[in-house]
C-alpha cells in the first residue's frame, strides 16, 4: 500500500490544529473568573445554587451568590470581598417566608386588603396572615426547580421555575394556569435577576411581582444613605394605598437625594420609578454601594426602616400594595397591575449593581 506522506502530513496537522483550538477554548474556559457549585444543605437537604467571581486583581471586589429553589427561588446570600449583604436566617430551614435573604413576592406584593380582590368578575380570596389582610404573596413558600448553571467568560447563571397547575397547593388561591420563572446572572458587577410569567390559562392572568429584600446595616446609621428618586410618594391609611399620590417636596420620606438612615423610620410606597433613575444606598464608612437597577415593569418601591434594628428594605415592585383592588377602583396608573393574556409572557428584571467604592490598596505597599 503506498502512503503519500504530503497527504498524511496535512491531516495530522490539521487534527493537530483543532485540538490546539480546542485545548486553547478549553483553557480560556478554565481561566475565567466565573464559576458555579451545586451544594447540598445537610440539614434540609435542599440543593443550593452557588455562583461566583473572582477579581484577580482585588479580592474586595469578590462576588458570590447562593440560590435555594427549594427555599422559594430565594438569593438568600450576596456577598462582596466575603461580607454578607443580606440578613441570614438561623438555619437553612426558616428560610421560606419573606423574612430573610431576597424573597420574591408574586403574584400579590405586599398587602391585600381584606384578603381578596376580584378581577374580570371573579373574586380571589387567600388566608389572612396580617391582622385582616393577607401579605406578601404565595411564591416565598414554594418549591421551584432549578436547571443546572452554566458559566462562560462574562457571567455565570442558573434559571429556577414553578409551573402553577392543579397539582400545585397554591394553585387553589390562584387557579390560573401558567409558568413562572427567575433568571439569575452574575457577572463583575452584581447579579441580575430577570421574571417571566407564562399564561397557560385560557383567561387573563393579572400579578404583581416583587422582591423584598432584607440589607444589614453594615457601617453606623448615620454614614448610610438611601437614594431612591420616584416621582410621587403614595397616600396610605393603615399601610394601605388609598390611590391618591402625593407631592415628594419637604416631606420627611423625600428620597430623591440622599438622605442618612439616622432617624429615617418609613415604611412608604414609591411611584415613577424608571430605569434611567436608579434607587441606591450606600455605607459610605465601609466604601460600599448597592443600586437597584430595573427594566420599566418596576414603576413602584416600597421602603422599610424599622427602628432599633440593623436591617432595612428597598422593594422593586412591578406594582403598589393592593394593586388589585387599586385597578378594580379605577386606579389604574397608579396600581400598575401587569395583566398576562391568554398564551402571553410578560418580563421583566432587577439588576443589584455592587461597588467598592474606596480604591484598592496599592500591591507595592
Amino acid at each position: 500500500m503506498m502512503i503519500d506522506f504530503a497527504l498524511l502530513w496535512i491531516f495530522l496537522n490539521a487534527f493537530h490544529s483543532k485540538t490546539m483550538v480546542r485545548e486553547m477554548k478549553l483553557a480560556a474556559s478554565q481561566q475565567s473568573p466565573f464559576s458555579y457549585s451545586v451544594e447540598t444543605d445537610s440539614t434540609t437537604g435542599w440543593k443550593l445554587m452557588v455562583l461566583k467571581y473572582q477579581d484577580a486583581g482585588d479580592s474586595r471586589r469578590n462576588l458570590e451568590a447562593r440560590i435555594a429553589p427549594d427555599a422559594g427561588s430565594n438569593l438568600y446570600s450576596l456577598k462582596v470581598g466575603g461580607t454578607e449583604l443580606l440578613v441570614q436566617p438561623p438555619g437553612l430551614s426558616l428560610l421560606p417566608g419573606s423574612r430573610y435573604g431576597f424573597p420574591i413576592l408574586y403574584p400579590t406584593p405586599n398587602r391585600v386588603r381584606d384578603s381578596r380582590f376580584t378581577f374580570d368578575g371573579v373574586t380571589y380570596s387567600f388566608p389572612p396572615n396580617n391582622g385582616k389582610n393577607f401579605i406578601h404573596g404565595l411564591a416565598h413558600n414554594l418549591k421551584w426547580q432549578a436547571g443546572t448553571p452554566s458559566a462562560d467568560a462574562e457571567g455565570v447563571n442558573v434559571t429556577t421555575s414553578v409551573d402553577w397547575n392543579p397539582d400545585l397547593p397554591a394553585y387553589k388561591l390562584f387557579p390560573f394556569v401558567h409558568r413562572v420563572s427567575m433568571n439569575y446572572t452574575l457577572d463583575r458587577e452584581g447579579v441580575r435577576m430577570e421574571f417571566s410569567v407564562h399564561n397557560r390559562d385560557q383567561k387573563r392572568l393579572p400579578f404583581g411581582f416583587a422582591f423584598h429584600p432584607w440589607f444589614q446595616i453594615l457601617g453606623s446609621r448615620a454614614e448610610t444613605y438611601f437614594q431612591v428618586p420616584a416621582q410621587k410618594h403614595m397616600e396610605t391609611v393603615e399601610l394601605l394605598p388609598t390611590g391618591k399620590l402625593e407631592d415628594l417636596d419637604g416631606k420627611p420620606y423625600d428620597l430623591r437625594k440622599p438622605v442618612s438612615l439616622e432617624g429615617l423610620k418609613v415604611d412608604d410606597v414609591f411611584w415613577g420609578m424608571s430605569p434611567d433613575k436608579p434607587p441606591s444606598f450606600e455605607f459610605r464608612d465601609k466604601g460600599i454601594k448597592v443600586t437597584l437597577a430595573a427594566s420599566k415593569e418596576f414603576t413602584h418601591m416600597v421602603v422599610y426602616t424599622p427602628p432599633g434594628r440593623p436591617v432595612f428594605c428597598m422593594e422593586n415592585q412591578t406594582c403598589s400594595t393592593d394593586a388589585h383592588n387599586l385597578f378594580a377602583k379605577g386606579f389604574k396608573k397608579e396600581a400598575h397591575l401587569l395583566i398576562a393574556e391568554k398564551g402571553k409572557t410578560v418580563s421583566g428584571w432587577v439588576r443589584v449593581k455592587v461597588e467598592v467604592t474606596r480604591s484598592a490598596p496599592s500591591r507595592d505597599r
